[in-house]
């Protein structure tokens, strides 16, 4: 028989041997999506803390095999000593399926010596567990997957029964092998705790981490809202908060607050301040809020500007006015003039007169006293007009002198109002644009190694730059730079150590550490080609913001 079917054994013992490994993955998968959830999340972390596959544990918690079928086989001729089925319905083929298990089990061995016991079989689905002894051959089949415990037992369970067996195996025989196999020997052994301790634990710790982390954020979630609710609260009390809105920036790291904004003079920036400190505790408020002059002040300059106007446009007035008086003064003076032209032909006709009346005394005199009152008129009439032009002159050089002082008055008022200009942007100026100004047209010089190349003016320096940043948080970078005459280390070394001198000297004016940042640059950043002009100093930069101290 073993002859007869060497050509198709083979393919059958591969195919069998396949289907198995398919079997068992298809119902390992039915057994994982068959998990609740509970019981995978369990898995998985067993499985992460003992290094051991998930499926171990899938078939360590599955339900024991159930025995359908036992056959007990007498090796070497394949005859059948024993058949027990679960459901009693008599097969015809029974001795033809002993037949092909013991000719299988056969081959196997012949054809796949040193290599092992062919152990299982697939049958048209159902899998059959082949167990062998020198005399016999046991055939199970079985439903569900097997565990290796399970394996386990029915090898120990086969063998005991081998060893009883005086003759021929009987049917009760089987019955009782089959409930041998089918019982849970899990059952009779004491559960181990530690794994489910370690299970506890890791849960308890996990528990806790994500308790820490809710406590965390809801800690933070909550800070940030009572600021929000008081920063709000503030706007509708103060309705210049709602043209100059402020900005709050949260620092969880280093626990702190930032104000940030523009605000106009009337408004009182410290209670502000007070309030959003109470709101935010216990972090400490950072006030970056810049103050400008208010809106009243605008008003006023605006009110003097238009009331200068109506001024300048006053005296312009004036002006046209003066000019059209002293118009009719040069008039009058013309017709002064022509008529004083007109009296002395007058004059000169009666002087005529007078020569020609001589002769006639008595009717001359009363004519010659007639004349002389004319005289007299007229001279009082020319007096009158030069003091009248008199005044009119002396009119006319106060009103200049008037002009004048009124130039000088709004050149003066101008100059005051661009000195309050300059003030008011000064004091707008925000901390970081000094710095920033400062740091773009400063650097510190040396002489040889770490020595100053001027005390004083580096002293004056250092002392500026402690004064910038003072009563706020700003951070900077002091780099150290050389010139090329050494070497790359010793340069490096160098420049570092003038970095350092003046790290400490702000240190000692009470600038915290934690804000300086010292870096060296060596020669790599030359001003000059002079090796000893320039190149020897230290320079200062703004830090990014993220940027954590080394």
């Amino acid at each position: 028989m073993v002859d007869a079917l060497y050509p198709i054994t083979g393919r059958l013992v591969s195919a069998a041997v396949a289907n198995a490994f398919k079997e068992l993955v298809a119902r390992l998968e039915q057994r994982l999506n068959a998990l609740t959830s509970t019981e995978l999340w369990v898995g998985r972390v067993k499985s992460l803390a003992t290094g051991r596959p998930i499926s171990e544990f899938v078939l360590a918690n599955a339900s024991p095999p159930r025995v359908s079928r036992l056959l007990m086989i007498e090796r070497g001729n394949g005859r059948l000593v024993a058949d027990w089925k679960r459901e009693a319905i008599p097969d015809e083929r029974a001795d033809l399926l002993s037949a092909m298990v013991a000719a299988i089990l056969e081959f196997s061995v012949q054809a796949l010596a040193g290599e092992g016991n062919l152990e299982k079989l697939d049958f048209g689905g159902r899998e059959i567990v082949l167990r062998a002894s020198p005399r016999f051959i046991l055939a199970a089949e079985c439903i569900g997957p097997l565990r290796p415990a399970d394996d386990a037992r029915i090898n120990s369970l086969f063998f005991d029964t081998i060893e009883g067996m005086d003759g021929d195996c009987d049917t009760a025989t089987l019955v009782s092998l089959a409930a041998s196999i089918e019982a849970d020997a899990s059952l009779d052994r004491k559960p181990r705790r530690g794994g489910k301790v370690v299970l506890l634990v890791l849960a308890a710790l996990v528990a806790a981490g994500l308790a820490w982390l809710a406590g965390v954020y809801l800690t933070r979630t909550m800070l940030e809202r009572r600021a929000n609710d008081a920063l709000h609260d503030l706007v509708g009390k103060e309705p210049l908060l709602q043209s100059f809105p402020l900005r709050l920036d949260f620092d969880h790291g280093n626990r702190t607050v930032s104000v940030s904004g523009i605000e106009p003079s009337q408004v009182e920036v410290a209670p502000l301040v007070g309030a959003l400190a109470k709101a935010a505790a216990p972090y400490r408020i950072v006030d970056r809020i810049g103050v400008v002059p208010g809106m009243e002040q605008p008003a006023a300059l605006r009110a003097d500007v238009d009331a200068v106007r109506q001024s300048l446009a006053g005296i312009q007035a004036s002006i046209d006015g003066t000019r059209q008086s002293v118009a009719e003064l040069q008039r009058s003076l013309a017709d002064l003039q022509k008529s004083g032209g007109e009296t002395g032909n007058a004059i000169t006709e009666q002087q005529q007169s007078l020569t020609s009346l001589q002769k006639s005394v008595g009717e001359a005199g009363a004519a010659i006293a007639e004349q002389r009152q004319s005289l007299a008129g007229l001279q009082a009439r020319i007096d009158e007009t030069r003091g009248s032009s008199a005044r009119e002159l002396q009119s006319l050089a106060s009103l200049q002198a008037r002009i004048d002082e009124t130039r000088a008055a709004i050149a003066e008022e101008t100059r005051s109002r661009n000195q309050q200009y300059d003030a008011l942007r000064s004091v707008a100026d925000s901390p970081a644009g000094r710095l920033d100004r400062f740091m773009a047209s400063t650097a510190i010089f040396f002489g040889t190694a770490d020595a100053f190349a001027d005390d004083k003016e580096a002293d004056r320096q250092i002392r500026d730059l402690a004064g910038l940043l003072e009563g706020n948080d700003l951070r900077i970078r002091v780099v150290g730079h050389a010139d090329d005459t050494g070497t790359d280390s010793i340069n490096h070394v160098v420049a570092r150590k003038r970095a350092d001198q003046v790290v400490r000297a702000l240190t000692s004016l009470g600038i915290e550490p934690s804000r300086l940042f010292v870096v060296s640059r060596s020669s790599s950043v030359p001003i000059s080609d002079v090796p000893s002009e320039g190149n020897r100093r230290v320079t200062f930069e703004n830090v990014f913001r993220a940027e954590r101290l080394q």
